[in-house]
Order: structure tokens, then sequence, then C-alpha cells
């Protein structure tokens, strides 16, 4: 049910108090692997569910039952071990046949052929499932049944245990007990279901990062490059909780394999999956370390900082503006490839407005997201310079969008409350001590061009070319002033 995957990702949700001591247990068995099966016994409550029960799933024209299509032999058994009648409804969601409702026991197997479905349509495989020499890859979404209710993460006794072949292990964010291969599911269901996990014969690394425990599961041909991935997650995280003046404490896995086709990474609620084509060097940095960051300072900006409704603009735009200007803070990348970087943004934001004529806000163009990229990102990160600057300028470079970060952090991250484009506006205003309602009416709900040029121009930075064509540079004679905006910014 697609419905739910809003949810999942933070949108709000209704709480239920009678059902917080629902408990979700789980049993995977990959024993059954060289069948091309993963068998799934789950231990589910479905008294407020109606005994309905669901997978997340994301169809296509051609595959309209997305990952459910893979979901084979499927049964139900009340307590007492009787077999109860199933009906699928579509869209992934089971019904028991049964006049009571309470417990069940539903047990399925997954069959290993997701690579036999395009998946573009939903981030690519990475957002599904996939195998590789050393073992298999899921996303909770593809994995496992759920209650069909309308707060999943009323659901807080989750488990998870796995019975696997010789030499493999099971990479997972979750929290290990003292049972072998057993989990608990930090939080609640939705970090069940919103999270991927790696289980097979591949090489596992676990460092830990002030409040962070990293857990990397690599393929062969990425593990001798782990150090690579810590020398560029390390100081990422480092110079993102200096940025937030915080972090979430928690265990995140990353994943990390080859393939011939490269994915845009996939984030997920305390875990993230990178997909890497071809080397991985210095050179190389520039492309899979921007991903790598991106994606992990959506920790903080995108899973801990949830809006109420969508604010795409904010969550990736303002996201990626960090990513480049901290890869340039601690020297992952130098300055003549952050002016590239940047290039490709203003060319984004240019082909949307000049050459695709897209009329729509910046905020509104997060309604389509996969259409409206380029402004989404483009649009979304010259945003994020713009305030960057102003607030600069309004406090002499006292204060700048670090501290909004700060500020939306410490008032809705740390309170788990979901903000609102009022709420940033309000920050922004509090942190630069001036009213910024109309750069918001200009460039973010309105759809006033951002004047690039000036903005770049403060920092001391040239901007020449037009539409897909443009450079910077450094300017000539820079005064003070743009010295000091460019070294706040970028650490230069």
């Amino acid at each position: 049910m697609k419905k739910y995957l809003l949810l999942l990702l933070g949108l709000p949700f209704f709480l239920n108090v009678q059902a917080q001591n629902n408990a979700a247990e789980y049993q995977l068995d990959f024993t059954k692997q060289q069948q091309n099966l993963v068998h799934v016994k789950a231990n589910l409550e479905l008294s407020q569910a109606k005994n309905r029960f669901f997978m997340i799933t994301h169809p296509s024209d051609k595959n309209p039952d997305g990952e459910a299509k893979f979901v084979k032999n499927i049964t139900a058994k009340n307590k007492k071990g009787q077999k109860q009648t199933l009906k699928y409804l579509g869209e992934g969601t089971w019904e028991i046949q049964s006049v009571s409702s309470g417990s069940f026991t539903v047990e399925y197997d997954i069959a290993l052929d997701h690579n036999t479905e395009n998946w573009d349509h939903c981030g690519g495989v990475d957002e599904v499932a996939y195998k590789t020499p050393e073992g298999l890859f899921f996303t909770g979404y593809s994995l496992f049944m759920a209650p069909d209710i309308p707060a999943l993460g009323d659901v807080k006794n989750v488990s998870v245990s796995f019975t696997l072949p010789k030499n493999w292990k099971a990479s997972t964010p979750w929290i290990k007990t003292q049972k072998p291969n057993h989990y608990t599911v930090n939080e609640d269901l939705r970090f069940l279901l919103n999270n991927c996990i790696f289980v097979g014969n591949h090489h596992e690394k676990e460092i830990k990062l002030g409040d962070f425990e990293l857990l990397f599961a690599l393929g062969s041909s990425m593990q001798p490059y782990e150090n690579d991935f810590i020398g560029l997650m390390q100081p990422i995280i480092e110079s993102t909780t200096k940025v937030f003046k915080g972090s979430p404490k928690k265990k995140y896995l990353i994943v990390v394999n080859e393939n011939d086709i490269m994915t845009d990474g996939s984030a997920f609620r305390t875990s993230f999956s990178q997909i890497i084509k071809g080397k991985v060097n210095k050179n190389s940095r520039t492309n899979w370390g921007h991903i790598m960051a991106h994606e992990t300072i959506h920790l903080w900006n995108g899973h801990t900082l949830i809006p109420k409704e969508q604010e795409e603009w904010f969550k990736e735009g303002f996201t990626d503006y960090l990513t480049n200007i901290l890869l340039t803070r601690t020297k992952i990348i130098d300055e003549p490839t952050f002016y590239k970087r940047f290039e490709n943004v203003i060319t984004k934001y240019n082909i949307t407005r000049d050459l695709m004529q897209n009329k729509l806000s910046i905020q509104e163009s997060g309604n389509n997201k996969d259409q409206n990229h380029y402004l989404v990102y483009g649009g979304g990160e010259l945003v994020a310079l713009g305030l960057d600057i102003e607030i600069r300028k309004a406090t002499n470079n006292h204060k700048s969008l670090d501290d909004v970060f700060a500020g939306m952090y410490e008032a809705f991250g740390k309170t788990n409350t979901r903000y609102e484009l009022k709420d940033i506006i309000a920050i922004s205003n509090s942190v630069s001590g001036k009213n910024l309602q109309w750069f918001f009416d200009d460039y973010v709900t309105g759809t006033k061009r951002i004047p690039v040029t000036d903005y770049l121009a403060a920092m001391g930075l040239q901007l020449d070319g037009f539409l897909e064509d443009v450079y910077i540079s450094a300017g000539e004679n820079p005064n003070a002033e743009q010295l000091q905006f460019k070294k706040g910014i970028l650490g230069l």
C-alpha cells in the first residue's frame, strides 16, 4: 500500500494509546537461498487491523503488485495452529477470512527474483532488493508484512531473528541481543520497514564516532576501500554534528556494493545503501563521496527533522548545499571542485527555468519531486546559498545558515515535532535579527529569479555564462567582507 510510504517517511500519525503494547516478531530463514527463496515467519497482532496485513509496494504499469509479486506460499494460522483462509485484496494487502481476530502466525517465502523487474520508478534496486556474489540485500519494505493499521508507530515491541547458512552473517541497523542472530528494533515498526539489511558472507567493519556506531557491510570488491569510506564518514559526521549542535544517538548501517549501474544512494531511518560503479579513489570521491555524505546528512535533515507537509526544497536542496560546503570545509574536495559542483547546481536551475519553462515555485516543485528534480535540488540549494548570505549580511558574518540548522534541530529534531515553512522563517528571523519573510515570499513560495550572481559575488566569487554554460571563478580584489563570507561558508 503506497499510502503508508509517506507515513513511514515521517508524516504525522495519530497515536492509538490502546495499541502501544502491540508486538511483532519475525523469524527469517536464509537457508533456502540456494532454492532462490527466503522464508519469513511473522507473529502479528491483527485485532486493530481487522485481520488485514500488508507489504509496502512500489507498483508500476508492468508490475501492479510491486514487491508483493515475489511473495509465495503464504499461509496464516491462529493461536491454536488452525490454518486460516486468506484473500488477496491487491496493493500488497491480504485479509484473513475469520470471524475472530487477535494474533496470527503468517508464513511466506520471498522469491529472490527482484532483478527481473525495473525499479527506476522508485529509486533503483537499492530501494527494493538485490543479489550479489556475497549475499542478499533487502529493504524492510520488500521483506516484511505489517498490520494494516493507521499508525505503525504504535507497534513498539519488534524483534527479528535469523537462521543463516554456515559462515553467513546479518548486518542490520538494529540492536543485537544476547541471543545468537537475534535483534530488537529500535523505536517501533517503522524502523523495521524503513531500513535496509545485508545478509551473506560479506565483509563487516564496525567503528564508533562519538554517539554514532557505524556498521559497514561491504561487498568483496569494496572491502579494500573501507578506509576511504571511513575517511569520508568521520569528518562528515563530526562536521554535521557541529553544525546542528547535536546528533541523533544511533547505530547506522552503511551497505556498499559494486554494480554496472550506479545509483544515487538510498537513505533510510538508520541505514544507507550505495551502489558504486567504477574505481574508488580520491578522484572518484567527488561522485560517490557526495552521495554518501548527502545521504548521511539526511539523518539530521530528513529523518530527524521531519516536515508536517512536503518541504522537499529544504529537505533535499538545503541538505545538498550543506553537503557541498561541508565537503569543502573538511578538505574532502578542493576549491575548484566546489566551483564545478556549484556550476552544476546553477545549470540545473537555469535549465528548469529557461529551457523547460518550469513556472512552479520551488516549494510547489516538491509535490512531484521526480519530475521537478532539478528545481527541488538545484533551486533549493540556491535558496540555501541566498539565505546563508542574507543572514551573514544582517549579522556581520556572526550568524549563518548553520545557526538555522542548529535552531531547527533544537526546536524540532530533539522534540520529535514536525515543522512547517513558517517555522523555518521564524528561526531564520530569530537568527538574523531581521524580518526575512520577503525572501521566502520571493524565492520559496514565489517564482522570482534567485540573484545567484549577486549572492556569489557577496563571497568574492564571479559567475559568468548563461543557461547550461556557466563558470565560477575567484573574483578580482575581493574586499574584507567578501573574504570573511567565503571563509565562513567554505572554510577557505
